[in-house]
């Protein structure tokens, strides 16, 4: 699996940082959330959908390979 942050859609809300900062990270300079893997470790995944499930501007997108 795979998570795409929509940098036009982000409002720097941070939910997803706080709800998954395995995941997401603020990008530096931005208050713009980036995804720090490509692939999101298994172990990782259900959390990793939940912060885009939390995303109030829809800027989370996944995408299962």
């Amino acid at each position: 699996m795979r998570m795409i942050v929509d940098y036009i859609k982000c409002d720097t809300s941070g939910i997803c940082v706080k709800t998954c900062p395995e995941i997401f990270r603020f990008q530096e300079g931005s208050k713009k959330a980036i995804a720090l893997f490509d692939r999101i470790p298994a172990v990782l995944e259900k959390k990793a959908v939940e912060a885009a499930k939390s995303c109030p501007s829809n800027a989370i997108f996944t995408i299962m390979e």
